[in-house]
């Protein structure tokens, strides 16, 4: 989930609205927040192998992904992925 950065602007006009700034950023990440979170859980970054292997170790444990190759759930665990187990629920 990429946050959007905060950025140095007016924040209200003079009416004590947002101003074109704020709005597009409060947008913008709301929609992020959105399609990371719903009502019904949370939603894994869809990531390849080759991209995962490649960003590995800039992450810290606990991060999980999608890999969207073998069509697993990933986590780093201990400083090495694990994949969650795809038996049949429940």
């Amino acid at each position: 989930m990429n946050i959007p950065s905060f950025f140095v602007v007016p924040f209200v006009d003079d009416e004590n609205y947002l101003t074109s700034p704020m709005q597009l950023y409060f947008d913008e990440l709301i929609r992020v927040l959105q399609n990371g979170l719903s009502d019904n859980g949370w939603t894994f970054p869809p990531i390849t192998a080759a991209n995962l292997t490649a960003i590995q170790g800039q992450m810290p444990d606990g991060t999980g992904w999608y890999e969207t190759d073998a069509k697993e759930i990933v986590f780093k665990i201990n400083g090495a992925l694990r994949k969650v187990t795809t038996t049949a629920y429940p």
